[in-house]
């Protein structure tokens, strides 16, 4: 019965290390996941301007080179997975889309 017990506990230790490793890579997955929703926000936006005859065409100033781009409000622009009552509220009708 010893031998039962012992291997119950080794499982569990098992599993909480296989669950710590998953939540970390989820942790990674979403944080990924917010970094694309961003980059699709600001294509997005782009896109529209540049139908709208209104992109603005200019390079980038030097101190937005590399991962330091400016910062988007998440949540607040049009992103085609998001679909909660707030996501509605907070954007203007011409940047959603179901």
């Amino acid at each position: 019965m010893a031998d039962v017990w012992v291997w119950v506990m080794q499982q569990r230790v098992v599993l909480a290390d296989r669950a710590e490793r998953l939540r970390k890579e989820l942790a990674e997955i979403d944080a990924e996941l917010a970094r694309l929703e961003a980059a699709e926000v600001v294509i997005g936006q782009f896109i529209e301007a540049e139908r709208a005859g209104e992109a603005d065409d200019r390079p980038w100033p030097p101190s937005w080179s590399g991962s330091r781009l400016p910062r988007v409000r998440a949540g607040c622009s049009w992103s085609r997975t998001a679909s909660r009552p707030w996501m509605r509220a907070c954007c203007p009708p011409t940047a959603r889309r179901s």
